[in-house]
């Protein structure tokens, strides 16, 4: 095995090993608890561009066909790597 196709291996696995942990151990934060988090968000900036953040919410359809939604929640851990590796300036407006 010649060294660079052990270093993608290695890498290969370790990027493996942070997803497995990231998406195991994630944390799901509200809007506020996110702003807290992360003080470089604002309510206001989660307002108007929050949508472009990864985020969830439940949605539960009612016997009349009504949808009701909570809240949003943001994976802290994501968020987190977004900001160690600089992939959250690189946001898009679409």
């Amino acid at each position: 095995m010649d060294k660079q196709l052990h270093m993608d291996i290695m890498a290969t696995v370790r990027r493996a090993m942070q997803d497995l942990l990231e998406e195991s151990m994630e944390v799901w934060l509200s809007g506020d608890e996110l702003c807290k988090q992360f003080q470089m968000f604002t309510p206001s900036w989660l307002k108007r561009y929050g949508c472009r953040l990864p985020r969830t919410r439940a949605v539960v359809t009612d016997a009349n066909g009504q949808e009701h939604a909570t809240g949003w929640a943001y994976p802290r851990n994501k968020i987190q790597r977004m900001i160690n590796d600089n992939s959250i300036k690189q946001l898009k407006w679409n």
